[in-house]
């Protein structure tokens, strides 16, 4: 009976590992630029930030940019990309080419990740990166849904907004000239875009009490077990004494 108390716990501690391992995890990243920066919804001005992923969705994450002096607070979708070379650490991905001779940011790349995650942006700022960069842009258009377009976007409409890849191509126009167009296509990474099927703690969650809970659940089991055993052995002599007689 103690070995299988013993087995019992182990197996019980060993579940709480489990557990730990497999929750979701956080990623937050602290970073510097030196030259101004755009990212959906805001411009950087040289200085200190962190981002960090708010939500994790079947096709997209929710992300949010912070500065350290607290006056830019911006939130904003993203996609995991594998097409893009990941850098050798966490840090920033920056389009090749500039936009409007401004610089934007294609992503972010949080160390251990499968994939870079690029920024979403809004149609107007994608459009101007794609005519530049010779690459599908993962854009969204709110105006054409009914969404407010002045970058309080709640995360319940984030998540319903429909996911367009932008790219440049050429259209014949009239004459002998080619003219450049922009193609929107729909991003169908998966199925479904409207029900998100995997939600990640908020950055200021953790998964420690539910480890201690089941930890301290695994003690009261060992602990009724042993009390068990107890009991198996008393009445086993109870018997042996009653035979006796």
């Amino acid at each position: 009976m103690r070995l299988k108390s013993l087995m019992l716990c182990a197996s019980l501690c060993s579940f709480s590992a489990v557990l730990w391992a497999a929750g979701p995890a956080t990623s937050t990243a602290d970073f510097t630029i030196s030259n101004p920066s755009h990212i959906p919804g805001a411009t950087l001005e040289p200085g200190s930030y962190t981002i960090h992923i708010v939500n994790r969705l079947s096709d997209r994450v929710i992300l949010k940019v912070d500065s350290v002096k607290g006056d830019v607070h911006s939130t904003f979708l993203g996609i995991p990309n594998s097409e893009i070379q990941k850098p050798a650490a966490s840090g920033p991905v920056k389009w090749a080419n500039p936009a409007d001779g401004s610089l934007y940011l294609k992503g972010w790349y949080f160390a251990g990740s499968s994939s870079v995650v690029e920024f979403v942006y809004p149609k107007a700022e994608a459009v101007a990166i794609a005519t530049s960069n010779p690459a599908k842009v993962p854009a969204v258009d709110p105006a054409s849904e009914g969404k407010v377009t002045d970058n309080t976007l709640s995360q319940d409409d984030m998540q319903l907004l429909t996911l367009w890849l932008l790219s440049l191509e050429q259209v014949s126009g009239t004459g002998d000239a080619a003219k450049p167009g922009i193609k929107a296509e729909r991003y169908t990474q998966v199925a479904s875009v409207q029900k998100p099927v995997i939600k990640a703690l908020p950055h200021t969650a953790s998964p420690v009490p539910l480890v201690w809970l089941l930890s301290f659940c695994s003690l009261i089991a060992a602990a009724l077990l042993r009390l068990i055993a107890s009991q198996s052995r008393v009445f086993g002599l109870n018997q042996k004494l009653l035979l006796r007689k």
